[in-house]
């Protein structure tokens, strides 16, 4: 099949998607929440009863993950609203309400989007939550069913990135990636087209295509929101991936534990290959693909991609010095490209659209956006995507409502376990690859982790560094002893037993390992630590020198 006649069979079957006059209500919610089954099977039965015509569609979370169940009503005619919290009751009264009696219930309405205004309804437009963001990676998530391929292609302009890229050269989609500025979303930011040039032109042959699709962070949902509601567009990605640098066989690594992401994975592979976007001759042409899934655990070296390549070769996930690169000799010594979910998503989205308008957004040196997962002491523990360069204060303060329980932030760490810690008074930093490493810390996972006023850094920093030693794979002396280490004297400093020698010797342990270890992770680990004790001297001086903890004011239980 050509992609027309995949589009011509997609309409076919979905017809209904993009009919003007057909009532729609989309049911968002993550998997695992329980209440939207009821709230789907709710709206099914009550509509039948009052023969009311309309489909129903679950579809996948949009990370407002305390807001869901979230229902979105497109009513023929009428701009689209957008419910929270629905319940099975309040399903049917919005049936009763507003598909019958026209009443739009402003009280149960977060907002609307379309032209036209409902009283008392706020335009989604106005609200910070939404016009913060900038949706690339995640921009079909909670509106289409991501079970159904019909939704991909008919709503989201699915599998024509692929089809736009398979009419140029291998060299061509290279240059377009290079002209859309795109960098990887692992978190080190490397230019993705070098890397992709890299692949294509190494020797060697079967290649291989694989992506990253890990939260290896514990608080990072990125790769769990976008396989839940999205799995084709990084799918897509690979695609593109693997047809630019010459490869034959694709992997998606996904956390062992994520049951509803593999599912919706299994099903995607199966209905792409219905559509012969799968297996031999995609699209009519030349070009051959297939894709499988494996399941790692989910520890935070996995994250290292020398590290997950030993892991699929059935080996301890742990990293191997570079060179030679893994797009020179990777899985099996073979070429390998590795990327992340994420920026694979971002690859489909380039194509659909093209490099000129990718570019438009974020900085010079940061093009496009970011997924961002707040965590913490803060209101809203959402998953968004903000264009590069939005301030880390906004993210904050608009997106997350500010720290909870009213209180005053202490501070903010950023890009996972191992990124640094930045004081209240530091928040208006630009979230860009050059300004994050100018200010000592990382991209990493994305996520903004929040601690309010009442928090210690002595403990906060030991609770971290305490979890870090445990992810160490200890192939390396700097990483393995030096984070015992430093796990070993904040424990002692927050039990009242520390000196002052202590801070010397982790911001020696620190600095040994920035350039010592061997993979991000070990050199990464000391940011936390170093960061602290140059923001929050003053807690690490309580605990020393008076033996007690200043955010409870209690003594430390010295033997």
């Amino acid at each position: 099949m050509d992609f027309k006649q995949i589009g011509a069979a997609a309409a076919s079957e979905s017809d209904h998607l993009n009919d003007g006059d057909c009532l729609k209500l989309y049911v968002v919610a993550s998997a695992d929440n329980i209440t939207a089954a009821s709230v789907f099977q709710c709206f099914q039965a009550e509509l039948d009863k009052r023969g009311v015509k309309a489909n129903v569609i679950a579809t996948g979370s949009f990370g407002y993950y305390d807001l869901e169940p979230l229902v979105l009503v497109d009513k023929p005619g009428k701009s689209t609203i957008l419910y929270h919290n629905v319940t099975p009751e309040t399903a049917a009264e919005l049936v009763n309400d507003y598909l019958i009696n026209d009443n739009p219930r402003p009280d149960m309405a977060l907002g609307s989007t379309g032209r036209d205004e409902i009283d008392d309804i706020t335009s989604i437009s106005a609200l910070p939550l939404f016009n913060l963001q900038n949706r690339i990676a995640l921009r079909n998530c909670g509106y289409i069913d991501p079970e159904n391929i019909n939704h991909y292609i008919l709503c989201g302009k699915g599998y024509g990135g692929l089809s736009r890229a398979m009419l140029m050269g291998q060299s061509d989609v290279i240059e377009e990636i290079n002209k859309s500025g795109l960098r990887g979303r692992g978190g080190a930011g490397y230019p993705v087209a070098e890397k992709w040039k890299l692949c294509r032109d190494a020797e060697g042959s079967p290649k291989w295509v694989i992506c990253n699709a890990v939260d290896t962070d514990p608080q990072a949902l990125t790769a769990r929101l976008i396989l839940e509601g999205d799995p084709h567009s990084v799918l897509e990605g690979m695609l593109i991936g693997a047809y630019a640098v010459g490869a034959s066989r694709c992997v998606i690594c996904v956390n062992a534990d994520y049951i509803a992401a593999i599912k919706r994975l299994d099903k995607a592979l199966e209905q792409m290959r219905e559509y012969s976007l799968l297996g031999d001759n995609i699209l009519g042409s030349n070009f051959s693909c297939e894709i499988e899934i494996k399941e790692v655990p989910s520890s935070l070296v996995a994250g290292e991609e020398t590290a997950l390549i030993r892991c699929l070769e059935g080996k301890q996930a742990m990293p191997y010095v570079r060179p030679p690169y893994p797009a020179v000799s990777g899985l099996y010594e073979e070429p390998t490209l590795i990327n992340n979910l994420e920026t694979m998503a971002n690859v489909s989205a380039i194509f659909q659209n093209d490099a000129e308008w990718y570019a438009a957004f974020g900085t010079e040196q940061s093009r496009g956006a970011k997924i961002i997962t707040l965590a913490g002491d803060v209101v809203h523990k959402y998953t968004v995507e903000v264009t590069f360069g939005t301030t880390l204060k906004s993210i904050i303060d608009a997106i997350g409502g500010g720290v909870s329980n009213g209180k005053k932030i202490k501070a903010v760490q950023f890009g996972g376990p191992t990124g640094a810690y930045f004081a209240a008074d530091s928040l208006d930093i630009r979230l860009d690859y050059e300004s994050v490493r100018e200010a000592g810390s990382i991209i990493g996972s994305g996520t903004v982790e929040v601690f309010d006023s009442d928090s210690c850094a002595v403990e906060m920093t030991r609770d971290v560094i305490s979890y870090l030693q445990t992810q160490s794979c200890g192939k390396c002396v700097f990483c393995r002893e030096g984070s015992y280490q430093m796990s070993d004297i904040l424990q002692d400093i927050a039990d009242g037993k520390g000196e002052p020698k202590d801070l010397d010797m982790l911001t020696e342990l620190g600095e040994a390992m920035k350039i010592g270890c061997i993979c991000s992770l070990g050199r990464t680990l000391p940011n936390p630590v170093l960061s602290s004790m140059r923001l929050f001297d003053s807690d690490y001086a309580v605990h020393i020198k008076e033996k007690r903890c200043p955010s409870n004011g209690q003594l430390s239980p010295v033997d």
